[in-house]
């Protein structure tokens, strides 16, 4: 716009001067004419004198005329530059309105990315740690874990023997030794105690503990035989049950006793957690 600007005002000039130039070579031309000179240099004061007046009013108004038609040429080149140059100033006006609105909404923009991506971060941080910690173990919980492994380990190793008559003084390893000599084995006892509170008239169960769970599995699978036996047909021995386990098979008992009532034509016995019936052997 600057150039444009520019080249018009040169043009307009241009032009200005080249209608000036023309006139004033018009009036020169007959001032030459009147003068009889052929060089308009060479006319003077003492020239101009021998003119007559009409002649010297002929030249005169020529040159008024020349640079009447000269000042009105730069006269509209100076209103059509003012002109432009406030086209120019208002275009201007509206690019820095642009940019500023331009840039309003970047920023608008930007602010609202800003906003959702700080939003999604909160989001995704709260999910994360809601998830650790429904996820996170406790010291505590592992250590609970640890105790309730290490309890089922050792409860692997135990027997429980019912039925075991029980006196004031009494070698409880001896006797565990003899219900298992019954059934040919001689396994290691790391202890040997009595369960529950004792009560008159009955014997409370006896806890034994070996060194090895897998004796105590092969114990379980010969206890059967204590049956047949004269002195221990009586003792019964079973794993060392948890208390659920233990309500479990009270549970179990007391629907065995019922079946034993409502159907006795029928052999009701418990094996491995489940009652079974079926019909006596040769009936």
């Amino acid at each position: 716009m600057a150039l444009q600007l520019t080249e018009l005002l040169r043009f307009s000039t241009e032009d200005a001067n080249d209608l000036i130039e023309g006139e004033m070579e018009t009036t020169l031309r007959k001032v030459k004419e009147h003068t009889k000179c052929t060089d308009w240099r060479k006319v003077n004061s003492a020239v101009l004198t021998k003119l007559t007046k009409a002649q010297l009013v002929e030249c005169l108004n020529e040159a008024v005329i020349a640079v009447g038609l000269g000042q009105e040429s730069l006269e509209d080149a100076v209103a059509d530059y003012g002109g432009l140059l406030e086209n120019q100033v208002r275009l201007q006006a509206r690019v820095i309105n642009r940019d500023e609105e331009l840039l309003k909404c970047k920023n608008e923009q930007l602010e609202a990315i800003q906003s959702t991506v700080k939003s999604e971060l909160k989001s995704y941080s709260e999910v994360t740690k809601k998830g650790l910690e429904e996820r996170a173990i406790t010291a505590q919980q592992v250590k609970m874990a640890v105790k309730t492994a290490v309890k089922e380990d050792d409860r692997s190793r135990n027997l429980m023997m019912f039925g075991v008559p029980e006196t004031a003084t009494e070698d409880l390893e001896s006797k565990a030794a003899e219900v298992f000599e019954q059934l040919e084995e001689k396994p290691k006892v790391v202890e040997c105690y009595r369960v529950g509170v004792q009560k008159e008239g009955a014997s409370r169960p006896v806890k034994v503990t070996l060194s090895s769970s897998d004796t105590v599995g092969r114990i379980l699978g010969k206890s059967r035989q204590l049956r047949t036996t004269d002195r221990f047909s009586r003792v019964f021995i079973s794993k060392d049950l948890t208390v659920e386990e233990r309500n479990a098979r009270k549970k179990l008992v007391m629907e065995l006793k019922q079946k034993r009532e409502n159907e006795p034509g029928l052999h009701h016995f418990i094996r491995n957690g489940t009652l079974f019936s079926r019909n006596h052997a040769g009936s």
